[in-house]
């Protein structure tokens, strides 16, 4: 890209005699240049440089070839006197030269001056993509967090000593040249907390009895203060796990994508399903109440009473705790909850989550303690059909 000035002349007394023009010349390099990476489909450049003017109408021609510029996004910002003042710099109109990868702005200036401006303009062939490393300790309680940004520039142009303004993350001084990657360690914590948990998410209708539902093992990490993070948003990527060995060295637990994590918010990333837990989830009832019909005795609408139970076990030698997300439809509110320590929460209208207290095997034992808990859910105001 370059960006070039020119100066045109007050006319002469002779209207045909042709104004003079100065000889166009190439701008002084970059002052500043800020790379604003947050939109996933373009990079927003915005650079700043130091021009000359002459007192009158100057002509300033900004143009591209081999990169990729949405021509609709530039725009020019008049820096070090702008306004309406006859004391001014004015932007007096802009010019698309036909068939041209190119700009130009009519600029005037009441006197010979340097006038600093922002061109800022969408530029396509930069991408960042996000990846994480999370190395938990041995009581697996809190790990060293990694977070890493793949830079990738193949727009063309050559970004010298640039600000790199990334999703989720505070700004950094790199240069990133045409044709090249790299990959930058965006963000760390050697210390940050997680808990591990145990979670089942069954299906409104698979109940799957004896043969036992799928529960998985989750570690979740919480974007706030607290946790050393909390002041940009994790954003969506690859993240690899290791554990510690015990022998001082690392081991590969397995690799999840981590979602968009807001400030305040939970991440979770799963490891596969564990078989030292057990939980077999019946439909112990479920039946009508309060039909409601038509004046031809047609049925329109109807209460549901669903009973759920599920019997649990935990195969560990240690007390633990089994989170199910259970889904819900329509109106619906728990109307009791029996066995066990549980606690409720509703997540949203879709689903209710329980958390349920495990004990230990107890040593020596061949079968582990069963937890059996009932749900009985009452769903208001059902159609025909819906369920």
């Amino acid at each position: 890209m370059r960006l070039i000035a020119a100066s045109t002349l007050a006319l002469l007394a002779a209207a045909s005699i042709a104004p003079a023009r100065t000889k166009l010349v190439t701008l002084p390099e970059r002052n500043d240049l800020v790379v604003s990476l947050e939109n996933p489909n373009a990079a927003l450049l915005s650079e700043e440089r130091d021009i000359p003017l002459q007192a009158g109408t100057n002509s300033i021609d900004f143009s591209w070839k081999g990169v990729s510029i949405d021509q609709s996004s530039v725009l020019l910002e008049l820096l070090t006197h702008p306004g309406e003042e006859k004391t001014s710099t004015r932007i007096i109109a802009t010019g698309y030269p036909p068939d041209e990868a190119a700009l130009t702005w009519q600029i005037y200036s009441p006197e010979a001056r340097t006038e600093r401006i922002r061109v800022s303009y969408l530029l396509s062939g930069i991408s960042q993509q996000p990846s994480y490393e999370f190395r938990v300790n041995a009581t697996e309680t809190a790990g060293d967090f990694q977070q890493y940004t793949l830079l990738r520039n193949v727009s063309g142009e050559d970004l010298r000593g640039a600000t790199l303004r990334l999703r989720g993350l505070p700004d950094l001084d790199r240069s990133l040249e045409s044709g090249e990657s790299r990959r930058l360690l965006a963000l760390r914590n050697k210390e940050l907390p997680f808990e591990k948990l145990y979670i089942a998410r069954p299906s409104w209708q698979g109940f799957l009895g004896e043969s036992g539902e799928s529960i998985s093992l989750v570690y979740e990490v919480r974007n706030d203060a607290a946790s050393g993070l909390g002041k940009f948003t994790l954003p969506v990527g690859k993240m690899r796990l290791y554990g510690d060995d015990g022998d001082g060295s690392s081991i590969f637990l397995g690799e999840d994508i981590l979602a968009d994590t807001a400030p305040q918010e939970e991440g979770q990333v799963t490891l596969g399903t564990v078989k030292d837990i057990v939980m077999r989830r019946y439909l112990a009832d479920q039946k009508r109440l309060n039909e409601r019909f038509t004046t031809n005795r047609q049925l329109s609408v109807f209460d549901v009473r669903r009973e759920l139970r599920y019997e649990v076990e935990n195969f560990k030698d240690k007390p633990t705790t089994l989170r199910i997300h259970e889904p819900m439809m329509g109106d619906w509110e728990v109307t009791s909850l029996t066995g066990g320590t549980t606690r409720t929460k509703i997540e949203s209208m879709n689903e209710l989550e329980l958390e349920i207290d495990l004990p230990a095997q107890q040593k020596g034992a061949k079968e582990a303690e069963k937890v059996t808990i009932n749900l009985v859910v009452t769903i208001r105001n059902v159609f025909p059909g819906e369920l």
